[in-house]
């Protein structure tokens, strides 16, 4: 039994029990608060625990993002929504390790502190196995792209917002230099978005239409 007043604790205890494992996989082994980072060319990978508390235990859950820098930096020029500080933590893709490996969530379980070994090692055994091939994979505009633009239900959970996930389609279409598919994409995405009456559907709009005046051989709609 881990009663309230510990919780802290032991969560703390798990995340240090992660970071030497986690260190020698390149990653910083200090926490950022639950997260885990590590700094990669096209932009950062996150590891990231996430703690559910009940009345005598916790569980937990782990989750992977990675970030394409050239394509949150061209969809942060047009989000009007997230401040400063909240651009500069924007990821591209992610999920939660359970959903990526198997489509269902999995939890780990704590409870009392001679579980937490235990639960590090399968944390780790799954991250190694999972997460780190999805953020490897998924780590250039190209991989994001294809995954952004499909509409398969595995894929809609690497980015599961609507409005987000079709600014960052547009953009990765523009970075990989997919040009001429940019105006179908800002149809079809514009009938979505207005059917749904997103928030998105104006900064949707500007980047769509910001882009493509930046490729001139490419008529504007």
């Amino acid at each position: 039994m881990i009663e309230k007043s510990e919780r802290s604790n032991a969560e703390r205890t798990f995340l240090l029990g992660l970071a030497d494992q986690v260190g020698s996989l390149g990653f910083n082994p200090k926490p950022l608060g639950q997260s885990f980072r590590q700094v990669v060319p096209t932009g950062k990978w996150e590891f990231h625990i996430s703690f559910i508390a009940h009345k005598t235990d916790f569980d937990l859950t782990a989750d992977v993002a990675v970030r394409v820098d050239a394509i949150e930096n061209l969809v942060n020029e047009y989000d009007t929504k997230l401040t400063t500080a909240e651009k500069r933590k924007s990821m591209t893709l992610g999920g939660e390790l359970g959903n990526i490996s198997e489509g269902v969530p999995r939890r780990w379980t704590i409870s009392n502190v001679e579980d937490i070994p235990a639960a590090c090692d399968g944390v780790i055994e799954a991250f190694r196995r999972v997460g780190l091939p999805f953020l490897q994979k998924h780590s250039d505009a190209a991989a994001a792209h294809r995954v952004l633009v499909s509409s398969e239900q595995a894929d809609l959970l690497l980015a599961p917002v609507l409005g987000p996930r079709c600014m960052r389609a547009m953009a990765s279409a523009y970075v990989t230099g997919n040009i001429s598919e940019m105006d179908a994409l800002l149809r079809r995405y514009e009938i979505e978005l207005s059917e749904t009456e997103d928030l998105y559907l104006e900064d949707f709009r500007s980047l769509a239409h910001g882009l493509l005046s930046r490729a001139p051989k490419i008529a504007s709609v």
